[in-house]
């Protein structure tokens, strides 16, 4: 049994009268009464809460124009040279009591009395902070978020840009503290809580500094102040969902490398609830974790993670994680800006309903250091394993004949961030006009471990099915593009990227993966990721919120031009054929409009009251998260709302698109790539498309019950893009028709969704 030795030693100095008065089997009993139940059960010993230290106190503080002197977070150092005033302390956003110049850092300091340590069974710092901070008791660092270094000096800035929460409505984040803490530092009488907090750069706009510090008491006395409205135990509710439970031993978790922390898992399964304090399912002392992400690790205050399984020498180790087949690698991914919290998980089911191996999730609650983070997906890596992409290994020594034709994971992605040995362009010999080289980043075998020979034979392969794709004899099949590529799995990427309307697709997180020849030897398009920005959910690309764009003709240039692979598979009869027939398989089964949305409805009843939970964590339900488009939703039920019309409207729309094997995707005479957006719509409607007529155009809009609610005039056109915002009347919510005229005869029709 574990228990702390510290704590221990103290308490029985608290009861050693009571010993001497008991003949000595009473006071063995008694002893080893207290070490098997006190001890086991002091961390649920809590009877009631109390704040200890609160922001708006009266606080004394050193603005960090130079190093303060080393004893300065100790209880006896004399402060009396120091400001003093109310916190928090900083400037910017108007959540500061006492305003400052804008400075590196800041050093704050609060005395707090403690009537009696032995009635201190927990202590929790909730602390809002922009952009990084250390915390001490008594000169014992407690907690820190954003810095590196023992004792971060005056003019350190912080790793990143991290955004205060309480001043739009927020919450603090929250350090449950070590027991340890109390035990061996804190005091019967004065104290001391002395943070620094850190700003980004010397031109930030905002340094946040707003701290409070809670007492768990273990009797009903009362001898402290009354908790904020915002304050909930963190130890308050019960979840269906499983737990995983996260501490880093006050370490702030990097972009990278790894960290050392322990990971404890409570999902008792069988319908019984999940608490912070039970025992664990399942623990792991040691795991190694980073942050994840690109977008979102610097925008996003909930972070995405990376972590690895390991044994205590700090090798990998292979582990099945709620009831997901065992391996070291996986995914803790954070939904945020997609407030539904479905569209990567409603990806990767339908993909794996379609066929093909997709990244297979959970859906759990999550604690760091106490701190509650509310839903993630605990989520497989995509790696090489027999239970995800099933390639052959490929070691190192295997640079020759069939050994070295697989098996291997590639990506087009962002590289940006990489080393030059992390990825490599291919040069086709012969080029598709106006398209780029296109960057593969090395997946697996590792950049680390992929040897030379391996690196020339991927890189010669991708390039000679590039120029295969892209010549005049591609649709042959035997020397074309079907000598490379499996087919298939291209059919399927693309009808999920196309229905996704995915603003990364073809472009970013794109994989591929190759088996040995003797396998068969073909490219294979996927495993799917990274789906959060699709189905509607962008406001900076009108083309990929539009239910009614192609995605795999899309324009673009440099990095944001899609890889024209898909495009001129389009340019094969036979491939849209093989198109046509999978969508409308799939269209009956797994693609359907109940079947998906009996999914998504599934998952929304799983997640429960979890989501209340998360949204009372990060209140951002009719907040602006870059990029939602329709941030105004006041509910989470209208947040589903939309994207299940989205989907609806988008699915449709390729219904209509792909019809026949013999006029797929034909355009009508005089109008070309007709787009309108955003739809679902409240005032404002954009239209996008191309004319190859000059005749004068009406624009007109009909009820469901085929009332004319809305009629632009005529106006002469000219050839080529047109660009047309319409500023609708107040019409009700409900579905209408946009119908588009010229020459007396429709050219172009939509539907278009009007919200209140």
């Amino acid at each position: 049994m574990d228990f702390n030795i510290g704590r221990m030693k103290k308490r029985i100095k608290s009861i050693k009268k009571q010993m001497i008065e008991k003949t000595p089997v009473q006071a063995l009993f008694f002893f080893l009464y207290f070490v098997v139940f006190s001890f086991s059960t002091q961390a649920q010993n809590v009877n009631h809460w109390e704040m200890g230290v609160t922001a708006s106190d009266t606080w004394r503080y050193f603005p960090g124009t130079s190093e303060p002197n080393a004893n300065w977070n100790t209880i006896g150092f004399d402060t009396s040279s120091w400001s003093i005033g109310p916190g928090g302390i900083g400037y910017g956003d108007g959540d500061d009591g006492t305003i400052i110049a804008n400075v590196p850092s800041v050093y704050l300091r609060r005395v707090f009395n403690i009537v009696d340590v032995d009635k201190i069974a927990q202590l929790i710092l909730d602390i809002d902070y922009d952009d990084a901070f250390v915390a001490y008791i008594n000169g014992e660092e407690i907690a820190r978020a954003n810095i590196d270094g023992k004792k971060p000096s005056y003019s350190t800035y912080a790793n990143n840009y991290i955004e205060a929460q309480m001043y739009s409505g927020g919450l603090p984040q929250r350090y449950i503290l070590p027991e340890s803490i109390i035990e061996e530092h804190l005091l019967t009488g004065n104290n001391v809580l002395a943070i620094q907090v850190h700003n980004y750069n010397a031109t930030s706009s905002d340094l946040s500094s707003n701290a409070f510090l809670f007492l768990g008491i273990n009797d009903n006395s009362s001898n402290y102040r009354a908790l904020p409205t915002w304050f909930e135990s963190p130890f308050a509710f019960a979840s269906h969902l499983p737990l995983l439970i996260i501490e880093t031993y006050g370490k702030t978790i990097p972009d990278e490398p790894k960290i050392h922390a322990s990971l404890k898992v409570v999902d008792h399964q069988d319908g019984e609830m999940n608490n912070y304090l039970d025992e664990a399912t399942t623990q792991y002392t040691n795991i190694g974790i980073e942050t994840r992400g690109q977008s979102s690790l610097y925008f996003f205050p909930k972070k995405s993670y990376g972590f690895e399984l390991r044994d205590d020498a700090g090798e990998g180790i292979n582990d099945t994680l709620l009831g997901l087949p065992k391996e070291e690698d996986w995914v803790l991914y954070a939904p945020y800006s997609d407030k539904t919290m479905l569209r990567n998980a409603i990806t990767y089911q339908l993909g794996r309903k379609i066929g093909s191996w997709q990244p297979r999730f959970k859906y759990c609650e999550v604690y760091l250091n106490g701190d509650y983070q509310g839903i993630y997906l605990l989520l497989e890596k995509i790696k090489r394993d027999k239970n995800r992409v099933d390639i052959s290994k490929l070691r190192t020594d295997e640079i020759a004949g069939d050994s070295l034709t697989g098996g291997y994971i590639v990506k087009v992605d962002k590289i940006q961030d990489l080393s030059q040995n992390e990825y490599f362009y291919t040069y086709p010999t012969i080029r598709y006009p106006n398209t780029r080289n296109y960057a593969f980043t090395y997946v697996y075998p590792k950049a680390d471990n992929i040897v030379w020979e391996q690196k020339n034979y991927i890189n010669d392969f991708l390039a000679e099915a590039e120029t295969s794709l892209n010549g005049s004899d591609f649709t042959n099949p035997t020397t074309g593009y079907a000598k490379y590529f499996d087919v298939n799995s291209f059919v399927e990427f693309q009808i999920m990227n196309e229905f996704a309307n995915n603003v990364d697709g073809y472009r970013f997180s794109t994989y591929f993966h190759k088996q040995k020849d003797s396998k068969g030897g073909k490219l294979f398009a996927g495993p799917l990721w990274d789906f959060n920005l699709g189905y509607g959910n962008v406001d900076y690309a009108p083309d990929n919120l539009s239910t009614s764009q192609w995605l795999y003709n899309k324009y673009g240039s440099g990095d944001w031009q899609p890889m024209h692979w898909w495009a001129r598979l389009m340019e094969d009869p036979n491939y849209q054929e093989a198109l046509y027939q999978r969508w409308t398989e799939l269209r009956s089964g797994p693609l359907s409009n109940d079947s998906i949305l009996a999914d998504m409805q599934e998952m929304i009843d799983h997640l429960g009251t979890a989501i209340d939970r998360n949204y009372d964590k990060w209140p951002i339900i009719g907040e602006y998260v870059w990029p939602n488009f329709d941030y105004q939703n006041t509910s989470y039920s209208q947040e589903y709302e939309f994207l299940a019309k989205w989907m609806i409207f988008r699915l449709e729309w390729m219904d209509n698109q792909i019809t026949s094997t013999t006029g797929l995707f034909d355009r009508n005479q005089s109008i070309r790539e007709l787009s309108v957006y955003p739809n679902p719509v409240r005032d404002r409607l954009n239209i996008r498309f191309e004319l190859n007529s000059t005749s004068s155009l009406e624009i007109n809009l009909f009820d469901v019950l085929g009332k004319l609610v809305y009629q632009s005039s005529n106006e002469p056109m000219s050839v080529g893009l047109q660009n047309i915002a319409l500023n609708l009347p107040q019409l009700k919510a409900g579905y209408y028709t946009l119908s588009i005229q010229q020459s007396n005869q429709i050219i172009g029709r939509q539907k278009v969704i009007v919200n209140p």
